[in-house]
């Protein structure tokens, strides 16, 4: 099919939640070489919020959790009314359930890799990536069918001020601005078995400002941070979802620390200095594709912490250590 032709697009995205960020840079390249066509994304339920990020006009929806068998998944897309006429499908989550998925759509071309029986599926089929990062397999998938590279590809969103929240605004009136530090707090099984080293993380500071944001509720946030001394620090909470408040916040605060992958690579792609206290190595994008890169700090239980970025990989005995390294990073 000629590109001119294209006119709509659907794309299947992976099932995890941290996986739709690393489909990002898939995006955004998909928006810039079909500027004109619909763009169109199915995710599972609970995991489109991220994509409120794309700096373009695309249309999400959310696969309901309980239609996730063939016959479900066939009832699923025949009741999307909204999504219809589809030029081209790229499977990104390569089962047989989403290439069944483009198939009731019926779209003109489905694109994506043979995986077992979904080759019955496609009509644009492409030898299995399973090797590579979610990342790297959607861009190649992009490069295949387009016969295209992208390894230049380097992707990040312009800075924007979003949308003022009033309790906040009321802390940044003081005649000195204040020198916040968010922390973004979504991973509250982590939280919760890391209260030592939250309360060591407090009591290496004096005198700081700390916004919580969660969209959790934000009486489980204080039940939590109850049990924690903060020293002669000060706390102040926000729950939410809204990208437009998020990004608000994001323009207020000297730095950002994130406790889940999900935050790091919103921060990542906004380009908000920020840095990740993660317990395990566990699934850590490798963001090729993107302008920046992360921070991460290790707190492992078996031994010392541990900070990464880019190449450089540094062991830390104490909590003081990774405290200097904030003061450094978000020149507080």
């Amino acid at each position: 099919m000629e590109m001119e032709e294209v006119r709509k697009i659907l794309v299947k995205f992976p099932r995890a939640m941290n996986d739709v960020i690393s489909c990002f840079p898939f995006v955004v390249t998909l928006g810039e070489e079909f500027p004109k066509a619909e763009i169109n994304i199915i995710v599972e339920e609970g995991c489109s919020q991220a994509l409120n990020y794309i700096p373009f006009k695309i249309k999400v929806y959310e696969r309901p959790k309980n239609k996730l068998t063939l016959i479900e998944t066939h009832h699923y897309c025949a009741n999307m009314h909204d999504v219809f006429n589809i030029d081209l499908f790229f499977d990104l989550e390569n089962s047989l359930n989403s290439a069944f998925m483009g198939f009731n759509f019926r779209a003109k071309e489905r694109i994506g890799y043979e995986v077992k029986w979904n080759k019955y599926l496609l009509t644009k089929k492409f030898p299995d990536s399973s090797n590579l990062s979610v990342e790297k397999k959607a861009m190649k998938l992009l490069e295949l069918y387009l016969n295209k590279s992208f390894s230049d590809v380097r992707i990040s969103k312009s800075r924007e001020t979003g949308q003022p929240i009033a309790s906040i605004e009321k802390l940044f009136q003081e005649p000195e601005q204040p020198k916040f530090i968010m922390i973004m707090l979504d991973n509250f099984a982590n939280v919760s078995k890391q209260i030592d080293m939250w309360k060591k993380f407090f009591d290496s500071f004096q005198k700081q400002k700390f916004a919580i944001w969660s969209m959790e509720d934000e009486g489980g946030i204080s039940d939590l941070f109850a049990s924690i001394d903060l020293g002669h620090n000060d706390l102040y909470m926000q729950r939410g979802s809204d990208s437009k408040e998020m990004i608000y916040l994001f323009s207020k605060m000297k730095g950002v620390i994130v406790n889940n992958i999900w935050a790091e690579g919103i921060c990542n792609y906004i380009g908000v200095d920020s840095m990740s206290f993660l317990d395990s190595k566990y699934g850590w994008p490798e963001y090729n594709y993107f302008r920046y890169r992360p921070q991460r700090v290790l707190f492992s239980p078996e031994g010392p912490i541990k900070y990464y970025f880019l190449d450089e990989i540094r062991e830390w005995g104490e909590m003081n250590q990774v405290v200097d390294q904030i003061h450094l990073n978000f020149k507080l």
